[in-house]
């Protein structure tokens, strides 16, 4: 009988794709930098397919690369710029984290996180890795975070209750907010966008949030990726 984990991967080799695209008018001119994440090597053909297809600029960004370049060249506008940190690239796991650059009527960003399975080739989602009953539980928790912060921000920059409760009037972190999450060396990390408007994003408390190991024991789905991880 073969193996199903023939040509799995412990870890892989990540180089960087670059592409520019210039743009000038009568008040400016420059270059946005697109920087991203392609694997390489260690891993057969099949399973490098498999995972860069997770990597491309229509998964990652939403749009192909040469739209994207073609509207920044045109109007200077649209996604203005990326690049990528590798989180995590051991026991089986990929953990990309994406940095975007978009300008509209305000330059604004955020970040987009992968977290490939080098065993199948797959994208990784919460539910692959917390148990099903625990789902719940692990966003209650998350959220407990998330209403410290926002008391500790009003506390911190003096807001009046009516501003607090405008700004962060029904923020909350909940199950769906589960699918926004990296690998780390300490833990998982976590990520809750408030939603602020651009004017107002000096008052967005942190959004990255580790829980380490120890934390997700009671979380964890038995014989998942994340359980054989903390076993390690």
């Amino acid at each position: 009988m073969i193996s199903t984990n023939i040509f799995a991967a412990d870890s892989v080799k990540v180089e960087s794709k670059f592409y520019t695209a210039p743009f000038k008018d009568e008040y400016r001119e420059d270059t946005a930098l697109y920087k991203l994440p392609f694997i390489s090597g260690g891993a057969d053909a099949v399973l490098l397919s498999k995972l860069n297809s997770y990597l491309v600029s229509d998964s990652i960004l939403g749009d192909n690369i040469d739209s994207i370049i073609s509207d920044y060249k045109q109007f200077g506008a649209g996604i203005t710029g990326c690049d990528y940190n590798i989180l995590y690239n051991k026991y089986g796991v990929l953990s990309i984290s994406v940095y975007v650059e978009t300008m509209g009527a305000y330059p604004d960003r955020f970040y987009t996180d992968v977290n490939l399975n080098l065993n199948t080739g797959y994208r990784i989602l919460a539910r692959d890795i917390i148990d099903a009953g625990a789902l719940k539980k692990l966003a209650e928790k998350l959220d407990k975070i998330v209403q410290k912060r926002i008391k500790d921000k009003v506390m911190q920059e003096d807001m009046g209750e009516e501003d607090a409760l405008q700004f962060f009037e029904g923020k909350h972190f909940t199950e769906e907010n589960l699918g926004h999450f990296a690998f780390t060396d300490k833990g998982i990390m976590f990520y809750y966008d408030y939603g602020l408007p651009h004017a107002l994003q000096a008052l967005s408390p942190d959004e990255d949030m580790l829980l380490e190991w120890s934390e997700l024991t009671y979380f964890v789905k038995e014989k998942s990726l994340l359980d054989k991880i903390m076993h390690k």
